[in-house]
């Protein structure tokens, strides 16, 4: 292999630069043209003649990166909507719109008091002007206005356009309000995309979808338009029929979706008035003919049937999944018959009983002392148990006065001792079991929680590309080294990956680095070195694209006392994300070196397997509890920065607050919690933030923060305005904070790891 890497090397061209860092360049501003034209069709669209609220709903609704993009363009559409002019609509429109800007950006986040500000300006200027000598027809359209952005402004909260749902149709609604009142000799643009909108969800085999977006759209073109209203009509009944007769094929699906139209708009229509409408139905369907085939070809989403010959799932992913339900099965019929069995409750009348049965039952003076002087003898009985539980052993002279009459004191002092151990003993056992069977079923439902992400994984392997899959194949093939599969495949993000498999073989890093290269002038992406995973006499070569971003990890740390810490770090980089734990365990010294090592080693190694952050958590909490019968804990503080998207995922349980550096502005995030290993459940908080280079995530332990943060939050802004590398950074923070701690007399263990996002190149 070593002479065949040479050739590669020789016929390896320079890197390409991965589109994925110019998709995440471009995405920003992407999605503020997108708010931008989406806030001009609502101010633009006027509903039934009288009602503009869309404007207003959008600007309260969108996301905190959107909203000002999506305001400007309300205001423009308002204005260029009156040809220029003020009206007083208008008036009132635009300092609404202003008032919601002004809110959001004061108290970002918060609906309410943006929708407050918005609406209520808008009645308030109403107000004045009907004082002023205007109609009352202002008061009433605007309070109309106001409640519907309101709604349009909440749901768009709730449920995010970015996401299919509500929240995307009420975007598509405003569009078609928008496009419903607009003319072109006749032509009517609305009618056009509508109809290739639903016959292009039609194509794709998403019959539900196409359903729904007809209806809103719809109605949406309806309310800018109430003559659109037949075509409207004709349109659901193209839909309808597209998606019942033939949804997911090409060209019998854009039939019946023109039948559909041309019957429904006919049905309701004289055939002299409905020709303009016809043609730009057909417009549509004929713009979504004319586009590339693989635009059109049904997906993996709702109502879609799988390509024919391929299975939705992989028997892995099957299999997978089975295991998963089988372990969530075994764990919910273990709690289940727990909660069905009868419990026995052992308290210390058990104790009085057993010293009756082992002592008293045999006794002369039994009728006496459990029958004629039973309240007595029950009242020594309740003396007799704090002495019981102090005091490991009983003599007769500790025997309080309403058992002194037995004529067996030194026999009563044993039973009652006996009776209590025992007592104790099945008292321990009973919450040993409980623990046990507590640990048993939550790691049962942590496993079959993580088995099913993994087999949705597998399930979802993106889609094949059968020529690159064959050149990739062919290329091993010429090495000398015929792979057993292979295959090439693009997800959901665009991003390409590329799987080998062959005959368990050795790969050298330089032979690694040189393969990576060929393979992705093949696939032309430039790929990272790929993963190496050794399996009963067989390779698998694990190809991905190469990330936006790559990372710089950096940690410094301080024991209190001798050598040994009671920190642990673990920072490595998965084949997409980079990946920085931290865990403390309680105390110092090496108890606690033991328990944070255990918990940070499991840890990454749950990660690096593919296991989410909460699920990794609940799983180090079983083993820390399980470990000994002393009391185990450690802090889990862990994130996970997507290297492609820069979307950084925090974890906390018990851990120190962390700090992150973005656009030279440090800021605290965490929150107080319980350690992992305390109790049955782990008491943890997720988070998260979007990070891109040049920033900052430090992870520190609570030694460090012993004289508080914000010395901590001024350092981190002066060293990332200086540029300082991770390693130097986390040894300025722990330096710092020894200096600090000094006065306090309380030592403890000082720790603190540092990542940078850098980009590629």
């Amino acid at each position: 292999m070593t002479e065949r890497s040479g050739i590669l090397t020789m016929a390896a061209q320079g890197e390409k630069t991965s589109p994925l860092a110019r998709r995440a360049q471009l995405r920003p501003a992407a999605r503020r043209l997108a708010a931008m034209a989406l806030g001009f069709a609502g101010g633009w669209a006027v509903l039934y003649g009288r009602l503009m609220p869309l404007g207003l709903g959008l600007t309260l609704g969108l996301g905190e990166d959107c909203f000002a993009p999506c305001a400007a363009g309300a205001a423009l559409g308002t204005l260029l909507h009156g040809g220029g002019a003020f009206s007083l609509r208008s008036v009132c429109l635009l300092c609404a719109v202003g008032a919601a800007v002004a809110v959001r950006w004061v108290l970002a986040g918060r609906f309410l008091p943006a929708a407050a500000a918005g609406c209520g300006t808008l009645l308030g200027m109403a107000l004045c002007f009907v004082f002023g000598g205007a109609g009352r027809e202002l008061l009433l359209y605007s309070g109309a206005d106001a409640l519907l952005a309101a709604a349009m402004g909440l749901c768009l909260r709730r449920y995010p356009p970015e996401v299919p749902g509500m929240g995307m149709l009420l975007t598509a609604a405003a569009g078609a309000a928008a496009m419903g009142g607009v003319r072109l000799w006749g032509f009517c643009p609305g009618v056009m995309v509508c109809a290739g909108a639903g016959l292009l969800l039609c194509c794709r085999g998403k019959p539900f979808a196409a359903l729904a977006a007809s209806a809103v759209t719809g109605a949406a073109l309806c309310a800018g338009d109430p003559a659109l209203a037949p075509a409207a009509v004709g349109l659901s009944c193209g839909c309808c029929a597209a998606a019942v007769l033939a949804p997911g094929a090409h060209i019998p699906t854009a039939a019946a979706y023109a039948g559909g139209c041309v019957g429904g708009m006919l049905w309701v229509q004289p055939p002299g008035n409905g020709f303009l409408t016809l043609f730009s139905a057909g417009a549509g369907v004929l713009t979504v003919l004319a586009l590339p085939r693989r635009w059109r070809t049904p997906d993996r989403g709702e109502g879609a049937s799988p390509p024919p010959g391929r299975p939705p799932f992989s028997a892995a992913a099957t299999r997978l999944e089975a295991a998963a339900q089988s372990l969530a099965s075994l764990a919910q019929t273990v709690n289940d018959v727990y909660e069905a069995l009868p419990h026995r409750c052992q308290s210390y009348r058990w104790v009085v009983d057993n010293i009756y049965d082992t002592l008293c039952c045999n006794c002369g003076r039994r009728e006496s002392c459990w029958k004629q002087e039973y309240a007595a003898t029950m009242a020594g009985m309740e003396a007799l148990r704090p002495l019981l539980e102090q005091n490991s052993g009983l003599d007769p002279g500790q025997l309080p006065a309403q058992l002194c009459r037995c004529i067996h004191p030194a026999a009563l002092c044993a039973a009652a001792s006996k009776s209590f151990a025992l007592y104790r003993s099945r008292k321990e056992a009973q919450v040993h079991a409980e623990a046990m069977r507590t640990a048993l079923t939550e790691q049962y439902s942590a496993v079959a929680e993580a088995l099913g992400v993994l087999g949705e994984q597998l399930g979802r392997p993106g889609e094949p590309e059968p020529y690159r899959s064959g050149r990739v194949a062919d290329l091993f093939t010429s090495l000398g080294a015929p792979p057993l599969e292979c295959g090439v495949t693009v997800d959901d993000l665009g991003r390409t990956h590329a799987a080998v498999t062959l005959p368990r073989t050795r790969f050298s890093s330089r032979e690694l680095a040189a393969l990576a290269q060929e393979v992705g002038r093949i696939c032309r992406r430039a790929l990272e070195t790929p993963q190496v995973l050794s399996c009963r006499g067989m390779t698998t070569l694990l190809f991905c694209e190469r990330p936006a971003l790559r990372a710089v990890f950096g940690m410094a740390g301080v024991p209190a006392q001798g050598e040994v810490s009671g920190d642990a770090v673990q920072q490595f980089c998965s084949p997409a994300a980079a990946q920085m734990i931290l865990c403390d365990g309680m105390g110092t010294g090496r108890p606690a070196a033991v328990d944070g090592s255990l918990a940070a080693e499991l840890t990454a190694r749950l990660l690096k397997a593919g296991f989410p952050a909460e699920l990794a958590a609940r799983l180090v909490n079983v083993a820390l509890a399980l470990k000994s019968s002393e009391e185990s804990g450690a802090t889990l503080d862990l994130i996970s920065v997507d290297l492609y998207t820069g979307t950084a995922r925090l974890f906390k349980a018990g851990a120190a607050p962390g700090f992150i550096v973005h656009g030279g502005q440090a800021r605290t995030v965490g929150e107080a919690s319980l350690p992992v290993g305390i109790l049955g459940a782990v008491n943890g908080q997720s988070r998260v933030v979007h990070l891109a280079a040049g920033d900052y995530a430090v992870l520190v332990s609570d030694g460090l923060l012993v004289d508080g943060t914000g010395w901590v939050t001024k350092q981190l802004e002066l060293s990332a305005a200086a540029g300082d590398a991770p390693e130097k950074l986390a040894q300025t923070l722990v330096e710092t904070a020894r200096v600090r701690a000094g006065p306090t007399g309380h030592p403890d263990d000082i720790t603190a790891a540092v990542l940078r996002l850098e980009k590629w190149g």
